[in-house]
């Protein structure tokens, strides 16, 4: 084997083999040269595994190999899986060729890469990122919602939909209250080595880092009244991806098509959320330098909202045996708005600052200057706030 990843992960190699001599039964497992390649990942480890014949070098196949991460709690993987097999059956999604408790082997998409930066508001990529994210709906059904006072939320089904998909996602709520058990637990860590490192060191505590951590003081101590309070009161469910991204899209050059990837974080959410968020994380930059900048000059919420219109007519179109029939016309009427839309905005922000809290490093974020979830987050919630206003 030929490997070119940290050898101490040998566990990979053995699921790698027994792949292979299932896969290719007739064929002698001797004869195989492997390389593996580590790919970039935030929440999975993923490799790119590439085995050649010995003798004549030729490649046999190509796949990638995702370790699920430390998320396991929050994720059903076996859902997970659903979404993406339909999506692949639409050409818009890997096809899956292995599954495991914590590891999966899937397709590895040749001569593709992430949304490129200077693409991600070109129409072509819009037009196909709309029409992906309008198949959703259609993996699982549309659910009314209602908020009663406790913040609880009722999900309920639709008598007049003919209830033919048989998976039952988490909702929005439901992954937001398990990351908030993670995040409260990271930030009191957090705090502790905050509260000792600079009541030695109050010199350098500077009136940023003051701004910073009071506002993540105010949001982290009522975050579930804040959080909620951005919902409708009712409303509609409908499966999303939840983590949409330019980099969580894969960009093939030969025939400028897309595929989306990596569904873990997937569940019943506002219709539209998913779109709100890829235009949000447009305005973050991670360079691979190691530097992070928030574009605050570049949000505009004006042509945002003229790509939601497209989307959202799309859906009213796709679904209109729901959309259509007068009981709906109340929640239909209200995706329309640009309230309800700027809205969606708040709340991806607002979701994904618990991401940050999690991933929160005292000594990186704070001390070595070498972590940006302390600023990430921070920007996350003014990005909130922003488009409040």
């Amino acid at each position: 084997f030929k490997i070119n990843m940290d050898s101490s992960q040998t566990i990979i190699l053995k699921n790698i083999e027994s792949y292979i001599k299932e896969k290719h039964k007739s064929e002698n497992i001797a004869d195989f040269e492997i390389k593996i390649n580590q790919i970039d990942g935030m929440t999975n480890k993923n490799y790119q595994i590439i085995y050649y014949n010995k003798n004549d070098k030729s490649k046999i196949y190509e796949v990638l190999y995702r370790k699920y991460g430390d998320i396991l709690d929050l994720c059903e993987h076996d859902k997970e899986i659903h979404i993406i097999n339909y999506l692949s059956n639409k050409k818009e999604g890997p096809n899956i060729l292995y599954t495991s408790s914590n590891y999966r082997i899937e397709e590895f998409v040749k001569d593709s890469k992430q949304i490129p930066l200077e693409l991600r508001y070109d129409k072509n990529i819009l037009e196909q990122i709309i029409n992906i994210l309008s198949n959703y709906p259609f993996i699982s059904n549309i659910y009314k919602y209602s908020l009663n006072s406790q913040f609880k939320s009722e999900l309920y089904f639709n008598n007049n939909i003919k209830n033919e998909k048989s998976y039952i996602f988490p909702t929005l709520f439901d992954i937001y209250e398990k990351l908030f058990v993670k995040a409260k637990e990271k930030y009191e860590i957090f705090n502790t080595k905050f509260d000792e490192y600079f009541s030695k060191n109050n010199s350098l505590l500077d009136e940023n880092i003051k701004k910073m951590k009071s506002k993540f003081d105010f949001y982290m101590n009522d975050y579930k009244n804040i959080f909620i309070n951005l919902f409708p009161k009712k409303g509609i469910f409908i499966l999303c991806h939840n983590d949409c991204h330019r980099w969580n899209f894969l960009y093939k050059e030969s025939d400028k098509k897309l595929i989306i990837i990596d569904h873990e974080y997937s569940c019943y959410a506002l219709p539209g959320l998913d779109l709100s968020n890829y235009f949000n994380e447009n305005s973050f930059y991670f360079y691979e330098n190691g530097n992070y900048e928030f574009k605050k000059g570049e949000i505009n919420t004006e042509f945002y909202y003229e790509q939601y219109q497209k989307y959202i007519n799309l859906f009213i179109e796709l679904n209109k045996n729901w959309t259509s029939k007068e009981e709906n016309k109340e929640f239909v009427d209200l995706i329309k708005t640009k309230e309800y839309y700027l809205n969606l905005h708040s709340i991806t922000n607002i979701f994904w600052f618990l991401f940050c809290v999690i991933n929160l490093n005292f000594d990186d974020d704070i001390i070595n200057k070498t972590g940006h979830y302390f600023e990430y987050g921070y920007d996350r919630l003014t990005y909130a706030e922003l488009v409040k206003k």
